[in-house]
């Protein structure tokens, strides 16, 4: 009995140890910008400069949505295979640029932009309404997971109320929160509209948890926001300075063709004076009426390539003031949505609190504090996630209603007395044809469930 008690001690000091080491992974992964994984799906759209026709033209032709491959590769069209997985967008956008500019032999790098069409599955299975897959949305937790999946199952009276409970305290803290991020959003647009450098933290949120932080993501926002708008800006310049030697070189060239053609007219009258007296034969005299006429055609390009550059110019000179009112303009417009989520997000809060109140749990509803978090989480809820490493192997990490999630992650959502083991209900049980298929096409076809496509 001795040796079994030491045996379970060194067990249970592992079990801590591993979920310390899976926290701390957890927190590094969602601290680095998101890595695509196969299964995710990429909006790709193409831009190229052609200076012969001096503007941008668009590849229709390869614009469109792609999907990583189980292999993590992208196929592009032109560009061939390109290796996706664990790299950022902005690292397939070079990758892709690079591809292209290679086989395509283009002059220079076309302008690429990625973006994330579609995430890699998540499956929910055990004490939901609705198991299954659904899509990874950024920043996942499992309460987020639930909510997804239609909440926690249906099972009486007694269930339904504390069912109630913990979906009225998460509505409220999420709706609490989406309230949170859209009012600094808003500052920091208002300020970049008006031109600031920095933004004050609206007064209704002070002293609100982990805003410092929040206004430290949203002013490095606004700041590479600024840099790139001043980098389109010194571009626009460069050019307008370009255009301005052209027309400065194109007038000097066009004073000393005028003078040329003084010159050559001379000659012409001189000549032509000579050939009326027949001191001269006509060879001559078509030889420099020919020189005159040349020199009169450079002229006119001359004076046309100089009328392109003015307008070059003024059309440079319009697209630096259009920088600035697009994105002034874009920002209006996002600040108006804003708006609108705003009062929505409050309309969720109230009925938040009205929902909680009906169930007898508005002071959880109300309430933020860690202490009353963990009470949440002492309804006899359990939840585990499995999760494929990179040699193949699974892993089940014991997890609450704000672990963090990654796609492809299977979420075993039980009821009960908290325990090690999941309390699944028998017919959600993973069966070995999902964990096959988590990796690859998620679970198996024969009850396929569409996710509800909102905003936890």
């Amino acid at each position: 009995m001795k040796r079994l008690s030491l045996s379970a001690l060194r067990l249970s000091s592992g079990l801590a140890i591993l979920a310390v080491a899976w926290t701390a992974r957890f927190e590094a992964a969602h601290a680095e910008p998101y890595t695509l994984v196969p299964e995710d799906r990429i909006k790709l759209r193409i831009v190229e400069w052609r200076s012969s026709e001096e503007q941008y033209a668009s590849w229709q032709a390869l614009e469109g949505t792609y999907a990583v491959d189980h292999a993590g590769n992208l196929s592009i069209p032109i560009a061939g295979q390109i290796t996706a997985i664990g790299k950022t967008t902005e690292q397939v956008s070079d990758a892709v640029a690079t591809a292209l500019t290679e086989k395509a032999a283009l002059p220079g790098k076309p302008f690429i932009a990625v973006e994330i069409a579609e995430h890699a599955p998540i499956f929910i299975t055990g004490a939901v309404e609705t198991p299954g897959r659904y899509s990874f949305q950024t920043n996942m937790t499992v309460m987020k997971a639930v909510s997804v999946a239609g909440g926690f199952l249906r099972r009486g009276e007694t269930y339904t109320l504390e069912r109630n409970r913990i979906e009225a305290a998460g509505a409220y803290r999420t709706a609490a929160l989406v309230q949170r991020d859209l009012l600094v959003r808003r500052a920091r647009l208002s300020a970049e509209i008006a031109g600031e450098t920095s933004f004050e933290i609206p007064a209704e949120l002070s002293g609100t948890p982990d805003i410092d932080k929040l206004k430290e993501e949203e002013t490095n926002l606004m700041r590479l926001r600024r840099i790139e708008l001043k980098s389109r800006i010194d571009a626009a310049d460069d050019l307008s300075r370009l255009y301005s030697r052209e027309i400065k070189t194109l007038e000097a060239k066009i004073t000393s063709q005028k003078r040329q053609i003084d010159l050559a007219q001379r000659e012409f009258d001189s000549v032509n004076n000579l050939a009326s007296r027949g001191l001269t034969d006509n060879a001559r005299h078509l030889s420099v009426d020919r020189g005159l006429a040349e020199a009169q055609g450079r002229l006119l390009d001359l004076e046309i390539a100089l009328t392109k550059a003015r307008q070059s110019l003024s059309e440079s000179e319009q697209e630096k003031l259009n920088i600035v009112n697009k994105q002034n303009a874009e920002n209006q417009q996002e600040v108006n949505t804003i708006d609108l989520a705003i009062r929505k997000s409050a309309i969720d809060i109230q009925v938040a609190r009205l929902l909680g109140e009906q169930a007898d749990y508005s002071a959880q509803v109300a309430g933020s504090t860690q202490e009353e978090a963990v009470a949440l989480g002492d309804i006899g809820k359990t939840f585990r996630i499995m999760r494929r490493n990179g040699d193949g192997s699974y892993s089940h990490i014991d997890a609450d209603e704000t672990t963090p999630l990654l796609p492809h992650d299977l979420i075993e959502v039980g009821v009960g007395v908290a325990s090690q083991t999941s309390s699944l209900p028998q017919h959600a049980q993973p069966s070995p044809a999902m964990l096959a298929n988590m990796a690859q096409e998620g679970p198996p076809v024969s009850e396929p469930l569409e996710p509800t496509k909102r905003r936890p």
